[in-house]
């Protein structure tokens, strides 16, 4: 599909993805006063769109956000961008802006929320299990921005440009403000000492991820015991293995850690038995 063919969905309506989306007065791109959720698109079709839909309804009562369609309608858009663009293996993105409003915090009399979709072909993917970094920065468990996926994305993009590894990494693991294992800048983070599965407790500054509820959904069922926690960054260091994971990637073993001079740790993935027993659970 040429360039200029691309459509995104905006308030019902297919649009020529060429076009102006925002105004300067959308609250959304002047404060990031929003939501979004990112979706994986297979065979054409969302993947777990009721979970991405409850966690952006959940969400969005909690900033008094209105959302002006039912997941039917989303459900719908998303196969109908996705065919509109002839893409069957990509991602999406649906995008709540609060709408236009004055100048200043106080919401508007009248709120009428812009619900965009954007799509692209491809899916994330490491050509190499990926070591990661240690970013300096540090998430805020108080924050609405460190549980909710809001519009701005700031301390994300911040957290791989401030890191203490040895040589900067594509993806970083970022500590809580008391430095607590919180997540990486775009995953949830899982790890293996041999005996038990750990990963971060929500309490941790994380966002509660779509995969990461599944994984745990499917580990409790599958027998494998998993303890959700406050933990060091020595707690993964000393780690078997270690994954990360989103609704893009699924699971993403990693090769290693990257955390600083004499903070180094490489994960051999031949010798772990969990590696079987997660892909085993998260198989289609």
């Amino acid at each position: 599909m040429n360039q200029g063919d691309e459509k995104l969905w905006i308030n019902g309506k297919l649009q020529d993805a060429a076009l102006p989306v925002f105004t300067a007065t959308d609250r959304g791109s002047a404060l990031g006063d929003g939501l979004f959720e990112t979706i994986k698109i297979v065979g054409g079709k969302p993947c777990y769109f009721a979970d991405h839909y409850a966690r952006l309804c959940s969400s969005a009562d909690v900033l008094a956000l209105p959302i002006p369609y039912d997941r039917q309608t989303l459900d719908h858009a998303l196969g109908q961008l996705a065919r509109k663009n002839n893409i069957t293996s990509g991602a999406a993105r649906l995008s709540v802006s609060r709408g236009t409003g004055p100048r200043g915090l106080a919401l508007p009399q009248r709120q009428e929320p812009q619900v965009t979709i954007t799509i692209t072909s491809g899916l994330p993917s490491f050509a190499q299990p990926p070591v990661l970094g240690l970013s300096s920065v540090r998430r805020n468990a108080s924050s609405i921005s460190a549980s909710h996926k809001t519009l701005s994305y700031i301390d994300n993009i911040a957290a791989r440009l401030h890191q203490q590894s040895q040589t900067p990494k594509d993806e970083v693991v970022i500590l809580d403000s008391h430095g607590h294992i919180a997540c990486a800048s775009v995953a949830n983070i899982f790890w293996w000492d041999g005996q038990h599965l750990h990963t971060p407790a929500l309490a941790c500054a994380i966002l509660p991820g779509i995969m990461r509820a599944r994984i745990l959904n499917r580990a409790y069922r599958s027998g494998i015991c998993v303890h959700e926690g406050m933990y060091q960054p020595d707690a993964i260091l000393n780690a078997k293995a270690a994954f990360i994971t989103n609704a893009l990637l699924g699971t993403q073993w990693l090769g290693g850690l990257d955390f600083g001079p004499e903070k180094q740790v490489t994960f051999s993935q031949n010798t772990s038995q969990i590696v079987t027993l997660i892909d085993a659970i998260m198989a289609p």
